[in-house]
């Protein structure tokens, strides 16, 4: 159990402006009462163990001057907790019912304009452990992934009084949707049934999956075995990952032959889109996108046929096709709409169940680079377990060139995919010493 001990409003330290910001296009797809909860958890220093509140208040009060729509619009509130629990009673940190114990509560019961869009609790853990919990309650509404992750780490850079990055918004010029957009399509439910009525009330778990760097380069090598289209690099690690995911949740669902399969998926555009963002674009630049197929060719074609799939995805997002997809957007008269074409949970929004899937990659985030005079973190991840079959890829906290996999998938079919996943894995290892 975790006991909150203070709480604290942290506001920036010098003048910031004033007045109403934008939001593009794209962060209106994303519901308001909607966090990211992510975990960070550090090994401290003794001597330095007073000092850690006062840290965290102060560099954050300096970085939210140059990240002023953070600490904006809302309420900001900061707190520190105490658990019960020892460090090795939250396991390998994998999302579940006590690592949610770790992320700050928003209460969305809440008016919007009184919402905080950044919360922040530091845990300290039973027994004087020389270890802590930061848990982050991160809105959505203010930027994806690749901002969230450079706000935190330049608040660490604070910290440690290296540079910071700026914050930029971009417009563009409407033009008419041209694409069929079958990323926005609804999802294909069970053969014989109606609706994901059943799917929805499933239970899920989650589990951290653990790809040692030559068992992530034994599926790179398997997944381009086979011929690659004249002209095309060979397929990467997020492709070769995402295509055994999906072959090992297809063979764990047990489903008809002939069932349709949907994997949806998001792109980062800020190299897509023309003219570029740049890098420290802060706000959300993500396309979705989806691939499908038949149950009975996800499971007996070879790897490289369905990383295949996964990249002609990917490579639908052109300059032509985010703007066409952005005008899909901006032509319903209601937003809420909208939104729930893009969001995963929820009663009336869209299910990425079985016999569908999400997948998403933080591989290419700098995770791990949140030095607050502690040392890098030793783990980081999400906090939560989704209510969805959800895949989220991230590296390894060793740096190493290994992977986790954070699968959430539903509790009754949780071992078959697991053993799907690594007997096929065992199985290359197994030809390769033929």
């Amino acid at each position: 159990m975790v006991t909150i001990q203070a709480s604290y409003n942290v506001t920036p330290n010098e003048v910031t402006p004033n007045g109403h910001l934008w939001l593009s296009d794209i962060d209106q797809t994303v519901r308001f009462n909607l966090h990211t909860p992510l975990i960070y958890i550090y090994k401290q220093n003794q001597n330095q163990n007073n000092k850690i509140i006062e840290t965290l208040k102060n560099s954050l009060s300096k970085i939210l001057v140059h990240y002023y729509p953070v600490a904006g619009r809302y309420s900001y509130t900061k707190g520190e907790a105490e658990s019960s629990k020892s460090i090795h009673d939250y396991g390998d940190f994998a999302p579940s019912d006590s690592t949610k114990e770790l992320i700050p509560k928003v209460d969305y019961n809440k008016p919007i304009e009184e919402m905080p869009l950044f919360v922040v609790q530091l845990t300290r853990f039973r027994n004087n452990d020389e270890s802590f919990a930061i848990g982050i309650a991160y809105s959505h509404l203010l930027s994806d992934g690749v901002g969230c992750i450079d706000f935190i780490n330049s608040w660490a850079k604070i910290v440690q009084k290296q540079g910071i990055t700026t914050i930029l918004k971009f417009s563009h010029t409407p033009i008419e949707p041209r694409f069929e957009h079958m990323e926005l399509k609804p999802l294909p439910f069970i053969i014989g049934r109606s609706d994901d009525n059943a799917e929805r009330k499933k239970k899920t778990t989650a589990e951290l999956l653990k790809l040692t760097k030559e068992e992530v380069e034994r599926l790179k090598k398997k997944a381009n075995e086979c011929d690659i289209p004249k002209g095309s690099r060979c397929y990467s690690r997020f492709e070769a990952i995402s295509a055994h995911i999906w072959k090992s949740a297809s063979k764990a669902r047990k489903l008809e032959e002939n069932q349709q399969s949907v994997v949806r998926f998001n792109v980062e555009i800020r190299n897509r889109i023309i003219p570029n963002l740049p890098r420290n674009y802060y706000g959300n630049a993500l396309i979705q996108t989806s691939t499908r197929g038949f149950i009975g060719e996800i499971t007996s074609k070879p790897l490289s046929y369905v990383a295949q799939k996964i990249r002609e995805a990917n490579e639908l997002i052109t300059n032509e096709y985010i703007r066409s997809q952005i005008d899909v957007i901006r032509g319903f008269e209601n937003l809420d709409d909208a939104r729930k074409l893009f969001l995963v949970g929820g009663r009336d929004v869209t299910f990425s169940g079985n016999p569908n899937l999400h997948i998403t990659s933080w591989m290419t985030l700098p995770s791990y680079k949140a030095d607050f005079g502690w040392g890098k973190p030793m783990h980081f991840g999400i906090g939560y377990v989704s209510p969805n079959d959800r895949g989220l890829i991230l590296l390894s906290p060793d740096e190493d060139g290994s992977a986790i996999v954070c699968m959430h998938f539903q509790v009754e079919l949780m071992q078959l995919f697991k053993k799907f996943f690594y007997e096929d894995i065992y199985e290359l290892f197994t030809s390769a010493r033929l």
